[in-house]
């Protein structure tokens, strides 16, 4: 019996629609996977690109910079050659210039030493007079028996033959004094390891009387020793009653004693190093005087 009412089917079947929004789900997964490979494809392509760029810009900037270093490199040889080349012909002038210097200064010794050579020879001339002979034939050979050049011979036994010929003493007995003196201070200078120079000083002591600058050398020549040597010696009376002349003789023959130990030593040692290189200093010395007398 119908009741009035009506009934409407909402029932849905919905195994269709689930197939379709899978159908649909699989459809977009195969589109975004083809967008994806597309997308990945195109950044792949476009790193290749950038990577390609890449190379061939860092191929060129090496190549310039390489031209660049290249020239650069280029140029600093050459200036470097340029200053290589200035400091040589700047080394060269001072190296002349040196030489030059040498030169001029050894040409003003030698000229010195030639003007001595010929002051001395005055003073030898004067002081020795007829007996110059005997300091000429000395000086020949005081090198080698004394060490000591023609110059330092003639100049120390001047000095001496002229203070002699002071006090009062005759020439003949005056030159062999000044003469053995002379000869005597090569000895000193060798035996106490001294210059000529020095021992000369010393030496003037027996016309001076001045005694201080012998102790040096063991040589005490006070004037209670000088009497008791003359008294013991055959002079006969003591210092003072005695002449300039005698005083002299007396001083010359007690140093001369006193120094008995030195006396020969330069020619005895004369092989030793430190004579060796006074006999080549003073044989250096003998040849600048000779140029320089050359020079004048």
């Amino acid at each position: 019996m119908a009741d009035g009412r009506i009934v409407i089917d909402v029932s849905i079947d919905t195994a269709q629609f689930i197939n379709d929004l899978d159908d649909l789900k699989k459809a977009a997964e195969g589109k975004s996977k083809k967008i994806g490979d597309a997308i990945s494809d195109g950044i792949d392509s476009g790193a290749d690109r950038i990577a390609g760029a890449g190379v061939r810009a860092g191929k060129e900037a090496g190549e310039g910079l390489e031209k660049y270093i290249g020239k650069g490199a280029t140029e600093a040889e050459s200036k470097l050659g340029g200053l290589k080349s200035a400091l040589g012909k700047i080394g060269s002038i001072i190296g002349i210039a040196a030489v030059g210097k040498k030169l001029f200064d050894l040409g003003k010794e030698a000229i010195d030493l030639g003007s001595d050579v010929a002051e001395v020879q005055n003073v030898v001339d004067t002081a020795f007079g007829d007996m110059a002979y005997k300091i000429e034939e000395f000086s020949d050979s005081a090198i080698d028996h004394f060490g000591m050049s023609t110059l330092s011979a003639k100049r120390t036994a001047s000095t001496y033959m002229a203070m002699a010929k002071g006090m009062g003493i005759a020439d003949d007995a005056a030159s062999d004094m000044a003469i053995a003196l002379t000869g005597l201070t090569g000895d000193v200078a060798s035996f106490y390891n001294i210059t000529q120079e020095e021992a000369d000083t010393k030496l003037k002591s027996v016309f001076t009387g001045e005694s201080e600058s012998l102790k040096s050398l063991g040589v005490v020549m006070t004037q209670t020793n000088l009497d008791a040597y003359a008294m013991a010696n055959g002079f006969g009376k003591t210092t003072r009653s005695m002449t300039q002349a005698e005083l002299v003789a007396l001083r010359y023959q007690y140093v001369t004693d006193q120094l008995s130990l030195a006396q020969g030593d330069f020619a005895d040692t004369s092989r030793g190093w430190a004579n060796q290189t006074r006999i080549l200093s003073e044989n250096w010395k003998e040849f600048i005087s000779i140029m320089g007398q050359g020079l004048i």
